[in-house]
């Protein structure tokens, strides 16, 4: 049941309530514009934490996802669960934030697991490996799954968002800095607390091996449940790739824009796998 939980990364989230400024990559103006704006927002008489308030119960709390259907916490938890954690964490906020931020993190996910006793809690919110370092001086016992998709598929999927760069080319260059960012992050945490694994080899190409080593990763033995997840829901016939060669007006150009990035990549000590 993984999430985008979206209030540890965001602006105004728990990191940059505990002091982290939290990072985060966009090409669109509009985005810019309201990133400059949210930075005037406490010089106009709002707190972080009135704004942290206000983002829980409004947008983290529910928005509109792409298939028109409700994403955020209303997915998981009632919203008088949400009001009886935030009382709490603004309670005990001011005298120690780090356990406060962690005990409402903690209660959320509880809250959304009906009670259940499970070894993981996933959020899936795409910037959390760029802010790896913060969430894990928060969570040393969080693992972190770096899972990198091909690049060229990628970008064209980013030129098809309003916060992304709508040019083919410059969504690659898009990628190359994020791939750098969680990079640099990952490698300020203990190796034994993050994986980096391709998505194209756990789908297509080298699925069971690549299954098995998440398994290992997460400390997790067989399961008959996790398994036929795997086998039914994790399927290449669900996963676009290669959508780039149609879509792409100078498919040959493209390519070759992302063969010289992961040359540059390679350089920087960063090996990304080129599928054809």
């Amino acid at each position: 049941m993984p999430r985008e939980v979206r209030y540890l990364t965001d602006r105004f989230g728990i990191l940059e309530l505990n002091g982290r400024k939290p990072l985060y990559q966009s090409h669109s103006l509009k985005v810019r514009t309201k990133d400059l704006l949210a930075e005037l927002f406490p010089l106009l008489g709002k707190s972080k934490m009135s704004l942290f308030e206000s983002r829980m119960q409004d947008l983290w709390w529910e928005r509109i996802g792409k298939k028109g259907k409700p994403r955020g916490l209303v997915q998981g938890i009632t919203r008088e669960e949400l009001d009886v954690a935030l009382v709490e964490f603004k309670r005990s906020f001011r005298s120690d934030p780090k356990s406060a931020s962690r005990e409402l993190y903690f209660s959320l996910a509880q809250a959304q697991l009906n009670g259940e006793s499970v070894t993981y809690f996933a959020d899936s919110t795409p910037t959390n490996i760029l802010n790896a370092h913060h969430i894990y001086n928060l969570f040393p016992e969080s693992k972190f799954i770096n899972m990198v998709r091909d690049g060229r598929d990628t970008a064209l999927s980013v030129t098809k968002e309003p916060w992304g760069p709508n040019d083919p080319i410059a969504a690659l260059d898009w990628w190359k800095g994020r791939i750098l960012a969680g990079h640099s992050a990952l490698a300020q945490i203990p190796e034994s607390s993050h994986m980096s694994l391709n998505l194209e080899d756990l789908v297509i190409h080298n699925r069971q091996v690549s299954y098995q080593s998440l398994l290992t990763f997460l400390n997790l033995g067989p399961s008959a449940t996790l398994e036929k997840y795997f086998q039914e829901q994790v399927e290449a016939a669900k996963m676009k790739t290669g959508s780039w060669r149609q879509e792409v007006k100078d498919a040959s150009q493209f390519d070759a824009k992302y063969s010289k990035i992961l040359r540059e990549l390679a350089d920087q000590g960063v090996e990304i796998k080129k599928f054809y």
